[in-house]
Order: C-alpha cells, then sequence, then structure tokens
C-alpha cells in the first residue's frame, strides 16, 4: 500500500514538472488584431447591430409612410410600390426576428453550459 502512494506521489510531481515547464501560447498569437487589417477598425458587435436596426426602422418607416399616403389618396403613388414597400418591410421584420431567435437561443446555450 505505501508503494502505491509513493509511486502515485512520484507521479504527480513529474506531472507538475511538466505543466510548470509547458508554456500557452499568448492569445494575440491564435485571433488576429481585427483592426491591423487594411489599416482600418473593424465596427463592433453592437454598431453593426445597431445599424440593421436602423435599417430595418428605416425599411418600415418607409412602408408605413408609403401606405398611409396611398390609402390619403395620393395618386403619385402606384399600388404596386406600396405593396412591393410592404413587403420588404415584412421581410426585413421576419429577418430580424429570426436573428433576435438565434441570439436569444446562443445566449441560452452559453447561459446553460456547465464550466
Amino acid at each position: 500500500m505505501i508503494e502505491a502512494i509513493a509511486a502515485m506521489s512520484a507521479a504527480l510531481s513529474d506531472l507538475a514538472s511538466l505543466a510548470s515547464a509547458v508554456t500557452a501560447p499568448s492569445s494575440a498569437s491564435l485571433t488576429p488584431d481585427p483592426t491591423a487589417i487594411d489599416g482600418a477598425s473593424a465596427p463592433s458587435f453592437m454598431q453593426t447591430l445597431q445599424s440593421a436596426l436602423n435599417s430595418v426602422d428605416s425599411t418600415v418607416a418607409t412602408a408605413n409612410t408609403n401606405a398611409t399616403a396611398f390609402s390619403a389618396g395620393d395618386k403619385s403613388i402606384p399600388l404596386s410600390d406600396v405593396m412591393v414597400s410592404l413587403e420588404q418591410a415584412n421581410l426585413a421584420m421576419q429577418m430580424a426576428s429570426g436573428v433576435r431567435d438565434k441570439v436569444v437561443s446562443a445566449y441560452t446555450n452559453v447561459m446553460n453550459m456547465q464550466v
């Protein structure tokens, strides 16, 4: 029994010495700097998300303006333009909803990970 403890202790000290000898690569060498590409800084996730939401908002606002003007009797706006703008707004909202669902799903997965 004592021999087994001595062998385990020796193996443990060998593993500890190996672990202290190994150095992890720096995180800078694993991921490239996004600001170094072409000298321009990459937009952050928040900026990209804000830009996409502003685009969806402007699409919905344009469709609403066209539909309101057409329903008020404005003859300069054809029905086809109103329908196209409403469909674009619908597709933009569906895309935003899909992105939201994916982000919530990813967040849920990360939160449910066991550390």
